[in-house]
């Protein structure tokens, strides 16, 4: 199981609410894909200049197709690098709980950074 979690953050002179707004299409194409699993776009409840969009994909291959559609590389990806590169990016998920439930999925990167 693989996340992305892609931290946005709304510069001092930008309205936090154009943000949304522009976040729309790419976030709707995003979902959209049949590859990806949940998608959560969401706003700090403490900054309201600090966004994060998660989403969730089965393996790296299909976190690698739910990017691959012309339409998605053209409008979802120009939108994702003006994400905070400081703390975002694709994670492997180690421990999952569902409805109180623990699942340890199976490690298929065993050496990051190879």
């Amino acid at each position: 199981m693989f996340l992305l979690v892609v931290h946005v953050r709304v510069g001092p002179g930008d309205d936090p609410t154009d943000m949304l707004e522009q976040a729309r299409e790419p976030v709707r194409l995003l979902a959209a894909q049949p590859d990806t699993l949940r998608l959560r776009w969401a706003r700090s409840t403490e900054d309201a200049r600090h966004l994060v969009l998660t989403a969730e994909f089965d393996t790296a291959a299909t976190y690698r197709r739910a990017l691959s559609p012309l339409q998605v590389r053209t409008v979802v990806i120009p939108w994702l690098s003006t994400a905070d590169v400081a703390t975002s990016g694709v994670l492997e998920v180690l421990l999952a709980a569902d409805h109180g439930v623990i699942e340890e999925p199976e490690i298929t990167v065993p050496a990051p950074q190879r």
